[in-house]
């Protein structure tokens, strides 16, 4: 137990913060991410496997991190139980920009070590090597989740099935347990982990995760079966809960035992969340150029995290780095309010409560989905998080209803779109954003159009205007794209702020300098509020995305530190 007198106040981020240690750590793993890659890429040897790094654990003093306890010896939230569930909320009045929460996860999952189980499935398959009893010979391509999502890499259910019948599953001589799997790998992986920390450290279930929901085998129960996607990771999981059984029976009576087997699936499901390093940047996904996208993965968390609920208009904002996550208030908070973050990106904030609900895949509902109607006064209301209670017959009917006429449609403009777009020479782009953005044509025929689709339109519309040269036709949509932020996003939002940035450097590149420093006094104060550290950290965090070409070509890397000096000057480190 740590010593929660020696903690420092997480809301004072002056006193020894951690966060510039833990950014140059970030950076010095995707340098070496980068560097074995490319050892990778320079090998002649076409047999060998693809080298990979060891999974990120970022070095930080034990004092630093939140646990539960310091939590409820705080001054700063406490636990309560709602119609929600458990919850925290504020002891006190909290200003914007407050620290609350500094923590790692039980387990962490890095996006490659999912590919590796991935492509193995895949040659298994190909090879004939990949059957099992009742199996269909192919994973079920709709039951992985997107990586985009703000909480969760999901699968729905529960239980400690593989690719077999589960015992909450209805007996039918139909049943195709792959054709029903609803639990992916990057899931199924942190499932397998975390039943292996369990084996070696049993106080892990007692101390940490039977705090979490679902607490209850009855809660378990009433919940979707847990089958898992990947056949061969299925049959793995299945073999860890068997040597679990008989690990754990000098520690646990039977009952704790089936405790653990019947619950954790669901816990896993229910209490990870997607953990990506700055993903707000434009330089992101480009590790060659200084992008932090190696470091993405998911985590399963305490109760330190765990017991913030969602809501549609949240005053809690997550980042992280590494595997270290940080939760910090993005509004004012009045004392005895609930602490909420979004599980969904708040992109998606201002569509209709019956979209979020579809797209948090989720068994709750999105703001009470039968009264909303997604009026800002509705909105505000707090959000119930109502589990599923119909019988697990009847939920089984329902989703099967639901494959065969589900009407509410899914985003168009994801990142495989936005992927395909910028793949388009950018004349050819130009003209086929134009099109897209034709508010006498929407994107769905038969339904209102996303208005989260229109935004990312334009972001492609700004970064193609800028690399065609036609800078001031750009920062028209830059502003658009703020002023979607502003209208939509929590008031202080990491997105914002790197849209603030674009408007900045566009507006300069256009001589338009007072919209440029502007726009740069809210980036500083926005991220300020969030990260901390100033104008130094934040030049720190931007200083690939800076560079990002959009607007540079050969040798104008001096002029851009040069306007960057002028708008984010270091005397004001």
């Amino acid at each position: 137990m740590i010593d929660v007198s020696s903690i420092p106040t997480m809301t004072d981020n002056s006193i020894d913060d951690p966060m510039d240690d833990l950014l140059d750590q970030a950076i010095s793993y995707a340098k070496n991410h980068l560097a074995l890659l490319s050892n990778d890429d320079n090998d002649d040897d076409s047999d060998h496997s693809t080298i990979r790094p060891p999974p990120v654990s970022l070095s930080v003093s034990p004092r630093h991190l939140t646990s539960l306890a310091s939590v409820l010896q705080g001054d700063v939230m406490e636990v309560r139980e709602s119609q929600k569930g458990r919850g925290f909320y504020a002891k006190r009045d909290l200003k914007t920009g407050e620290r609350l929460v500094m923590a790692k996860p039980v387990c962490f999952v890095m996006g490659f070590e999912t590919d590796d189980w991935e492509d193995d499935e895949e040659e298994e398959e190909e090879q004939g090597d990949g059957d099992i009893e009742g199996s269909n010979g192919h994973e079920n391509d709709h039951s992985e989740a997107s990586d985009d999502d703000d909480h969760n890499h999901n699968y729905k259910g529960n239980n400690r099935q593989t690719a077999t019948k589960t015992n909450n599953q209805h007996a039918s001589d139909s049943f195709d347990p792959l054709s029903h799997a609803t639990g992916n790998t990057r899931n199924g992986l942190i499932l397998l982990h975390t039943l292996e920390s369990i084996i070696a450290t049993p106080s892990l279930w007692t101390d940490t995760l039977s705090y979490l929901f679902p607490r209850t085998i009855e809660e378990a129960l009433s919940l979707p079966p847990w089958i898992c996607a990947n056949a061969t990771l299925g049959m793995k999981i299945e073999s860890t809960f068997q040597q679990l059984a008989s690990s754990l029976s000098p520690f646990f009576d039977s009952s704790t035992i089936h405790q653990v087997q019947t619950r954790l699936p669901l816990i896993v499901r229910y209490n990870v969340l997607s953990m990506e390093t700055s993903s707000e940047l434009f330089v992101y996904p480009d590790l060659e150029n200084g992008g932090l996208v190696c470091l993405e993965g998911t985590g399963l968390f305490g109760p330190e995290v765990s017991f913030f609920n969602h809501s549609c208009v949240p005053n809690v904002s997550r980042y992280c780095i590494g595997d270290v996550i940080f939760f910090v208030t993005n509004r004012p908070v009045s004392k005895g309010d609930e602490l909420c973050f979004s599980y969904i990106e708040h992109e998606y904030l201002c569509e209709s409560a019956e979209r979020r609900t579809a797209l948090l895949d989720m068994d709750f509902i999105d703001c009470g989905l039968e009264k909303c109607d997604d009026t800002k006064e509705d909105a505000l209301q707090p959000t119930a998080k109502r589990r599923r209670t119909t019988s697990k017959k009847q939920q089984q009917q329902d989703d099967d209803d639901d494959d065969d006429d589900d009407d509410t449609p899914m985003p168009l403009i994801d990142v495989e779109m936005q992927n395909e777009l910028m793949a388009t020479p950018p004349i050819h782009r130009l003209e086929m954003i134009t099109d897209l953005l034709d508010p006498h044509q929407p994107l769905h025929p038969d339904h209102d159009d996303y208005q989260s689709d229109k935004y990312n339109l334009r972001i492609l519309n700004a970064i193609t205007l800028e690399n065609l040269g036609r800078s001031t036709e750009a920062l028209e949509e830059w502003k658009k794209c703020v002023q979607f932020c502003i209208a939509n996003f929590p008031p202080v939002d990491e997105t914002t702020v790197a849209l603030h940035v674009r408007v900045a450097l566009c507006a300069y590149s256009c001589n338009e300098m007072g919209v440029g420093r502007e726009h740069a006094k809210k980036a500083l104060e926005m991220h300020d509020l969030l990260f901390g550290g100033g104008v130094k950290r934040m030049r720190k965090r931007y200083e690939k995305e800076f560079l990002v070409k959009m607007r540079l070509k050969g040798g104008e890397e001096e002029e851009m530190k040069r306007v960057v000096d002028a708008l984010w000057p270091c005397a004001q480190c």
